[in-house]
């Protein structure tokens, strides 16, 4: 990739800023950092603004929102998120999670890449772009920045809902997609919904002395039991009802999928196969249509170790494709725990419904064509992309269409997990790439024309 020759000048600064904003620990929910987090922001998005807005989630913090005005009516908005994922065991990292180390080329850091590198990136990016334009922009921008999307985006959709007027765009970039496992730039289209839920299993007044195994029933084997009903051996979702909406797959979306490298040497152990049963085909098929399932929780009471625990909670994870809505889902689960084990009871802990955003678009067209021109190679088209977030509510209240764009996450960035991480020579080309989006938008045009398919 030949990159901007001033991002390569400036490295030293925009990489700084990268892990400055590292350092704020934005666990969703802590007032204090999300509060000295959206302060940076605002400060250095200031600059590059008409004028930079506070929205107030109660409980949760700002979503801070920039606005530039462009020679045209056109304008477009770019959406991060400044909070993360809880650090975990801090004697895991092989550095402190916050310190936001650089090491063999790799910067260390809880949100390193999600998504810190898109809200500190994209300032460096649209600063190189206003400067080409000596500040008349040829159209608008909007930059948002949300504090709790790790945990749903509660209060986002009355944010987006009360000032839809404003924030309306003709397309948005979404927070950024992986690359490839052999460098290979992938762009994602909308985004899955999720829908979290939480079983619970109580059976016994208090917990009772292991002698009693013979005869009296055991939550967490039992709700274990419940757990396993919902997911068949091969990985799909066994519960009755709940693909039928989904969407399918055309003979195009199909031929797209083949293009998928799936993960696998990166972050499988030695001898161990990572992936469910299937071909490679199939499995790249699955990875972007099919809906998925996941663990996320099983919890006892630690001081009943040597006892029968009296209860058992479990926390259970869906995946959601664009056509799927979460209420039916949750009936659906209802119905099949109801016949399988009456006392098992369900309570819904979040849920956030898919997006869909086509794939043959002026849009889509033009960061494809900027992802090809920035790094030298056909990009991997992903119809769906295989993460979620708050997507529908952008369609919903903003009718802008979704793309997710290469950023600087790899699959092996550990990203949720101990030790998360990005290269800082991906972090460039991640700079780079979203100026030459800029770039592309500004010579093509963006709004969102559907030609059909999936």
């Amino acid at each position: 990739m030949a990159r901007d020759p001033r991002i390569d000048r400036d490295a030293a600064d925009i990489v700084g800023s990268w892990q400055d904003l590292c350092r704020f620990p934005t666990v969703a929910g802590d007032l204090d950092a999300i509060g000295q987090a959206a302060d940076w922001i605002e400060e250095r998005l200031a600059p590059l603004m008409d004028r930079v807005d506070r929205y107030e989630i109660p409980g949760y913090g700002p979503v801070v929102v920039g606005f530039r005005a462009g020679e045209s009516d056109a304008s477009l908005l770019l959406y991060n998120h400044y909070d993360v994922q809880p650090e975990g065991d801090p004697a895991r990292w092989s550095s402190p999670p916050y310190a936001a180390e650089i090491r063999d080329g790799a910067m260390y850091a809880r949100g390193a890449c999600d998504d810190k590198a898109d809200a500190a990136g994209r300032l460096a990016s649209l600063r190189l772009w206003i400067e080409e334009h000596d500040g008349r922009t040829p159209f608008g921008l909007i930059y948002l920045a949300d504090p709790c999307e790790e945990i749903g985006s509660p209060g986002l959709g009355d944010v987006l809902a009360a000032h839809a007027r404003e924030l309306r765009a003709d397309a948005c970039l979404w927070e950024s997609y992986l690359r490839e496992e052999d460098g290979r730039p992938a762009v994602g289209f909308g985004c899955r919904g999720s829908l979290e839920i939480e079983l619970t299993l109580d059976i016994l007044a208090s917990a009772q002395h292991p002698s009693y195994s013979s005869i009296l029933r055991s939550a967490p084997l039992e709700l274990m039991a419940a757990v396993s009903s919902l997911r068949t051996a091969d990985g799909r979702i066994a519960v009755a009802g709940v693909r039928e909406k989904a969407l399918v797959p055309d003979a195009r979306a199909e031929r797209r999928t083949a293009d998928i490298t799936l993960p696998g040497p990166s972050i499988a152990r030695p001898g161990v196969t990572p992936h469910l049963p299937g071909t490679a085909a199939e499995l790249a098929t699955r990875f972007i249509f099919e809906p998925s399932i996941s663990l996320s929780g099983f919890d006892l009471d630690e001081g009943v170790r040597q006892s029968i625990p009296a209860s058992a909670t479990a926390r259970v994870r869906f995946g959601l494709v664009p056509g799927m809505e979460p209420e039916q889902i949750v009936d659906a689960v209802r119905a099949h725990l109801a016949e399988l084990n009456p006392d098992v009871v369900l309570t819904v802990v979040r849920s956030i419904p898919p997006a869909f955003s086509p794939v043959e678009s002026a849009f889509g067209d033009a960061v494809l064509r900027a992802a090809g021109s920035a790094f030298g190679a056909e990009p991997v088209v992903y119809d769906v992309m295989t993460g979620a977030g708050p997507g529908a509510l952008f369609l919903e209240h903003l009718g802008a269409p979704i793309i997710s764009p290469t950023g600087t996450l790899r699959p092996a960035g550990n990203m949720h997990g101990y030790d998360e991480h990005g290269y800082v020579e991906d972090f460039l080309d991640h700079v780079h790439f979203t100026l030459e989006v800029l770039r592309e938008l500004e010579r093509s045009g963006f709004a969102d024309t559907a030609r059909g398919g999936v």
